[in-house]
């Protein structure tokens, strides 16, 4: 099938290396398994360090809370602790949402969102 003359090819640079690697981070997030946990956030370490600014928001929100509730299975932080842990977290959330639809002119963060 020949292309048009007016379309191009769009690429879109990601930092995993292919699908099934973005699949097994996907699914090993979401086990109940701590070790594949943990493997999962290595992996998107790694996915930051290659395309800092171009992680999506969607992967670091999710990063920060399973790193959460990893530390909260662990028994090694107490609750004051895991309050300021968790709430970082849901505060980072709505800070990357609202930082990445500002765009370049700053606006109030209820503009961000989308009317009911």
């Amino acid at each position: 099938m020949k292309k048009k003359s007016g379309e191009k090819k769009r690429n879109h640079v990601v930092a995993w290396t292919n699908k099934a690697e973005w699949d097994q981070v996907l699914e090993y997030l979401y086990s109940k398994d701590c070790s594949l946990q943990k493997y999962a956030l290595q992996r998107i370490s790694a996915w930051k360090a290659r395309f800092f600014n171009s992680t999506p928001v969607a992967v670091e929100c999710t990063a920060d809370l399973v790193r959460c509730q990893i530390l909260d299975k662990s028994g090694k932080l107490d609750g004051d602790d895991l309050i300021l842990l968790y709430g970082t977290a849901l505060v980072r959330f709505v800070n990357l949402i609202t930082e990445r639809q500002q765009g370049r002119v700053a606006r109030p963060a209820k503009d961000c969102w989308p009317a009911d």
